[in-house]
């Protein structure tokens, strides 16, 4: 497990609208074998890199679908050729990941509309943003897909955790927030 291979990661779960929660395995997953990934390198990568995957829950399709029409080695061969991703990292195959896509077809965006060209992406840069600030000193992360709208402005309510913020949820404390 190298940075590069960290960087082809996370620019895969960018590029398909993947959750939040890569943030917080890849970043564990790299402290346990030393390889030093912080949220400033999340963010550099989704600055860079459009969301194509028009998946579920904000998009219209299943993983099931993009299975159907070639899965993720279809994304990743597409990506390794617009640049996005590094060939040269090793994977478990003792092959690089140029080597293992070699024989993946590449995608025909005229037979289905799961995944967008990088020319038409559904957003031009990711959709997983690490937000920093007084209430968020180390950060945090959202997903703002842009469905939601870009920007929000009003009181914020934070919590130390997930069963707090599902409490604050039922309680009332959390309401409709007003984005554009």
């Amino acid at each position: 497990m190298t940075y590069k291979a960290f960087e082809n990661a996370i620019t895969v779960v960018i590029a398909l609208g993947g959750s939040t929660n890569a943030v917080l395995h890849f970043l564990a997953i790299a402290k346990a074998v030393n390889v030093k990934f912080t949220l400033e390198d999340f963010q550099r990568i989704s600055d860079k890199t459009p969301l194509i995957g028009d998946l579920k829950p904000s998009g219209k399709y299943m993983m099931e679908d993009l299975h159907n029409i070639g899965g993720v080695p279809l994304v990743m061969k597409y990506l390794l050729k617009k640049g996005y991703l590094h060939g040269d990292c090793l994977t478990v195959t003792g092959k690089t990941i140029a080597e293992n896509l070699e024989s993946i077809p590449d995608i025909d965006f005229e037979k289905q509309d799961v995944i967008l060209p990088l020319e038409t992406p559904l957003k031009p840069n990711g959709h997983i943003q690490m937000l920093f600030g007084n209430i968020a000193e180390k950060g945090s992360v959202a997903k703002i897909t842009g469905k939601e709208g870009e920007r929000f402005t009003g009181p914020a309510r934070v919590f130390d955790g997930e069963f707090e913020l599902i409490a604050g949820i039922s309680s009332g404390k959390v309401k409709k927030a007003t984005w554009w």
